[in-house]
C-alpha cells in the first residue's frame, strides 16, 4: 500500500516563502495533515533550501526535490524516506514543463508569481492530472496537453458559453443576470 502513495506534497512558494499553491496527500486511514503542520513543513523547506538549490533533500524524513524558477521555487515531496527519487524528479520535471506552456508570453517562457497566479487554475489542473492523492497517475507531458487544453481556447469557450447562458437566461424573464 506505500508504494501507491509515492507523493506527500507538491508545494510552489515564492522567493519570500509564501505559498502560491500547495497540495498535500495524505494516504486513507491516516491522520491528515493540519494546516499548522503543512505551514511550518513549508517554512521548513524554505528555509533549508533558499541557500541551496534543493535539488535533493530530505527533509522531516521525507525525500524533497525542488528547483528554482525565476522567482518562484516547486517542490516535490515524497512520502517517505523510500521514496523512488526517480520517480519524484519525473513529476517534478513534468510539471516544470506544463508550467512553463502555460506562463508562457510573447516575451518569455519562464514561470514567475505573476504568470503563475494569473494561469493558476490550468496549472492547479495539470498538477491533479499528473497526481491524484499521491499517487502519481502521468508523467507524459503530451498526453495530459491532450487532455487539459490551453487556457485561451477554453476561457474563451467557456466565456462565450456563459454569455449565451445569460441571454437565454434574460429571455426567460431572470433580470438579475
Amino acid at each position: 500500500m506505500d508504494i501507491i502513495y509515492q507523493i506527500k506534497a507538491i508545494i510552489v512558494l515564492d522567493n519570500n516563502g509564501k505559498r502560491l499553491c500547495s497540495c498535500f496527500y495524505d494516504p486513507p486511514d491516516t491522520p491528515t495533515t493540519s494546516i499548522t503542520e503543512k505551514d511550518k513543513f513549508e517554512k521548513l523547506i524554505f528555509e533549508k533550501c533558499k541557500t541551496s538549490n534543493c535539488e535533493l533533500e530530505i527533509i522531516d524524513n521525507k525525500v524533497v526535490i525542488g528547483s528554482k524558477q525565476s522567482d518562484v521555487w516547486i517542490f516535490v515531496v515524497g512520502s517517505s524516506l523510500n521514496s523512488n527519487e526517480l520517480a519524484l524528479l519525473d513529476v517534478l520535471n513534468t510539471l516544470i514543463s506544463l508550467f512553463k506552456k502555460a506562463c508562457a508570453t510573447d516575451e518569455s517562457i519562464m514561470i514567475t508569481k505573476k504568470t503563475f497566479l494569473e494561469n493558476y487554475a490550468l496549472n492547479r489542473l495539470y498538477i491533479e492530472e499528473v497526481i491524484n492523492d499521491g499517487i502519481i497517475f502521468e508523467v507524459d507531458e503530451e498526453i495530459i496537453l491532450n487532455r487539459v487544453p490551453i487556457a485561451d481556447n477554453a476561457a474563451q469557450s467557456l466565456n462565450e458559453a456563459i454569455g449565451m447562458a445569460k441571454e437565454k437566461a434574460k429571455g426567460f424573464g431572470f433580470g438579475f443576470l
